[in-house]
């Protein structure tokens, strides 16, 4: 019997073992799977500015050569846009072809900006102010006014009642305030000649004053021959767009679309003339370089860029707007950083917007 027992308290503490290793080997594994990072990519963003010139015709355009001597007054608005100036600038953002992961040591070393982006290697990161991005929209602009010409004149635009249209009122014909416009202008050019001539009795107390008057004198005068000739508004407006490029050359992609009557529009507007960009990707040491540079490390190691060159240029049609050769992060290639600078003995740090080493240098416990 006492046997018996024996053997039963053997097997009960066999299974409880058993059960033990079973319930480890179903609990999940504790531990890491490295520190993820990512490289950079270089995109472009291309600055636009413009030009809107907006026309109004006089009201009076057609009685200007009668009542002014003005020739071909025109009798249509009209609206121009130009394009004054393009700048292509480069800005850089996590690439999501190349994220990666270190282990090891370097797990530990590698220092990341607030984006994820490899930074440095046993190095502070020094964390800068990112740039706002650019915003372009396309609403209507508000600095034109809805009416260009709020005076059209210094008299009263109905006439005088008389006994017989009491409680009425006679809107005055066209004619007759086109003629009132034109003796106003012709009032003014008077007393604007009187004081350049000095003719008035009562002389003005300085010289500024005399200039204030005449400065004011001119610029009625210009607001009411604009009656007759027209006025024209202009502003300046600034756009820009973001482009990243892939990995090879392009040809002929559409950045926006530009009007000379409608000024800068969508890509996806069919409307307008489409602006294009060629990025002709430059043969270089790129490749070169990375096999020189590393041979794959005996652990899982850390990759940096080695960037390519482009040249750039934007197309209106065959004749080019701007053009320039720029550094293209995803057209060079990787490589590894040697096992030699990950073991803590060397501070490294990275350019951020291209991924290329900055510099490297031995630690004081490397000494």
């Amino acid at each position: 019997m006492k046997t018996g027992y024996t053997l039963l308290f053997i097997l009960m503490i066999i299974g409880s073992s058993f059960a033990q290793r079973t319930d480890k080997k179903e609990a999940p594994m504790s531990g890491t799977n490295g520190i993820v990072y990512s490289l950079p990519r270089t995109g472009l963003r291309i600055y636009v500015k413009t030009t809107q010139e907006k026309f109004f015709h006089g009201p009076y355009y057609q009685y200007a050569e009668a009542l002014l001597g003005i020739k071909n007054a025109p009798s249509s608005d009209r609206e121009n846009w130009s394009i004054d100036d393009i700048r292509i600038e480069t800005f850089s953002e996590p690439d999501p072809a190349q994220i990666h992961t270190a282990n090891g040591t370097a797990a530990v070393l590698v220092s990341l900006t607030p984006a994820g982006v490899l930074a440095g290697i046993n190095a502070p990161v020094v964390v800068q102010d990112e740039e706002a991005n650019s915003v372009s929209t396309f609403l209507a602009n508000t600095n034109i006014p809805e009416i260009p010409f709020p005076d059209l004149s210094l008299n009263s635009f109905f006439e005088k009642r008389d006994s017989t249209r009491k409680g009425t009122l006679m809107i005055k014909p066209v004619e007759e305030k086109a003629m009132e416009a034109a003796s106003t202008v012709t009032k003014l050019r008077k007393r604007r000649f009187k004081s350049l001539a000095n003719g008035y009795e009562e002389q003005l107390p300085d010289g500024r004053a005399y200039e204030v008057m005449t400065e004011e004198l001119g610029k009625l005068e210009e607001a009411y021959v604009g009656l007759f000739t027209g006025k024209s508004f202009r502003q300046t407006l600034e756009y820009s767009f973001d482009y990243i490029p892939g990995n090879n050359s392009v040809s002929g992609e559409v950045i926006f679309r530009f009007s000379e009557g409608k000024g800068v529009m969508p890509a996806s507007d069919l409307s307008a003339k489409p602006i294009v960009i060629d990025i002709k990707k430059l043969e270089n040491m790129a490749e070169a370089q990375a096999k020189q540079a590393s041979e794959p490390p005996s652990v899982a190691g850390v990759l940096y860029r080695i960037p390519g060159k482009a040249e750039i240029r934007i197309l209106n049609g065959i004749n080019t707007m701007a053009s320039t050769r720029l550094g293209i992060a995803q057209f060079g290639t990787t490589a590894f950083v040697p096992d030699v600078l990950l073991d803590g003995s060397y501070s490294l740090t990275f350019h951020t917007g291209t991924g290329s080493i900055k510099s490297i240098q031995k630690t004081n416990q490397g000494k």
